[in-house]
């Protein structure tokens, strides 16, 4: 992963009026429920997502199939963290906290796992890399499970109600 998080703040401020720079997908199969906009820097994959609040039960926990890096531009979640101390195994815990507003954390290990329950309708703009060289066995992936898109005005819409977030961000680097 070259891209790091503050290039694709900009990166991502630069395309917003552009829908072609732009795929969607709608993660509704579990939760929280996410709503992704994604935009590709050569290997590096930039994710706008919104999440909508959960239960603690129901927030999904799993490792990423790709190292990533994530900021929170708005809300508030708690992430559990955890580590499996092989490609198969289930985790064990290690750390939960609550994160908000400029917020940044890495998932640079193929055997660290997370849960993201938002507390409020919360914003993150994510980059991840390419996969694992070998992947942990429980990395789920969205790949041939025919989610839906957003349409061209739900894009513009979510789009649009990053400009703002991102827009303070980058202001915050800049001073």
């Amino acid at each position: 992963m070259d891209l790091k998080i503050r290039e694709a703040v900009k990166i991502a401020l630069d395309r917003l009026d552009d829908l072609s720079q732009w795929d969607s997908l709608i993660i509704n199969r579990r939760e929280p429920f996410t709503y992704r906009a994604f935009t590709f820097v050569g290997d590096d994959r930039i994710c706008l997502h919104k999440f909508d609040p959960c239960s603690e039960e129901s927030a999904f926990m799993h490792p990423h199939p790709w190292p990533s890096e994530m900021m929170v531009l708005s809300g508030v979640y708690e992430m559990w963290v955890g580590h499996s101390k092989d490609l198969n195994s289930k985790p064990e815990s290690v750390i939960d906290v609550t994160l908000s507003s400029g917020s940044v954390y890495k998932m640079h290990n193929e055997l660290s796992w997370h849960s993201v329950r938002p507390l409020t309708t919360s914003y993150s703009i994510m980059i991840n890399g390419l996969p694992w060289k070998e992947k942990h066995s429980k990395a789920p992936t969205t790949k041939g499970k025919d989610l839906d898109k957003f349409t061209q005005e739900e894009l513009r819409n979510h789009l649009d109600s990053f400009r703002s977030k991102l827009k303070k961000e980058d202001e915050l680097v800049t001073i």
